[in-house]
């Protein structure tokens, strides 16, 4: 089983677009996607409290369930380096997006460094406009991603792709939702 908890409802429509449509992972491989559970430290406090709660209705051992947890710069109280040692200590893989989801998401157009979310954003609507889609952008509502992704599914190894190639500029951590996309992606092919 995985579980995947997420600070918004923009992360969990982004995953659910890729288990359903673009990886279209079986539904035997048991993925649970929990949306808007916290932040930070919080976040990851909830992830081993729903694993272990999972782990008792399924019977299952905790260490069966594999854990992530999605989370970004936004009024962090401790440092990353804090963040990942506490949720390597209660064995949850963390997912960082600096300075926000947003980050990630324009990854699968350009390869941005940008920083400023109201500049992101503006841009990702740029994107929006010449993909023909005339709405504002809306962070719960990527119905528009999800039809250009069913179009073009090589934007999601674009994004891998350009966010690698970000953290390795980076002088410190940007944008990790990537090795979760790629963990999805060795689930399909299992």
């Amino acid at each position: 089983m995985l579980l995947i908890c997420c600070e918004g409802k923009t992360e969990k429509e982004y995953l659910e677009i890729l288990r359903y449509r673009i990886y279209r992972i079986p539904n035997y491989v048991e993925i649970k996607i929990i949306g808007e559970t916290g932040q930070h430290k919080a976040l990851i406090d909830h992830t081993v409290e729903l694993r272990r709660e999972l782990s008792g209705k399924q019977e299952m051992e905790e260490d069966d369930i594999e854990c992530w947890a999605i989370c970004d710069d936004d009024g962090m109280s401790i440092s990353y380096n804090e963040l990942m040692v506490y949720a390597i200590e209660h064995d949850v893989n963390l997912v960082f997006v600096r300075p926000q989801f947003e980050s990630f998401l324009i990854q699968h157009f350009e390869q941005s460094k940008e920083t400023n979310a109201a500049k992101i954003i503006k841009r990702i609507e740029e994107y929006m406009q010449e993909l023909g889609f005339s709405q504002k952008y809306d962070k719960a509502n990527l119905d528009w991603l999800e039809e250009v992704l069913d179009q073009k599914p090589k934007l999601v190894e674009v994004a891998i792709t350009n966010s690698d190639q970000r953290l390795k500029q980076a002088s410190s951590p940007f944008i990790t939702v990537q090795n979760l996309v790629r963990r999805l992606r060795e689930i399909r092919l299992k």
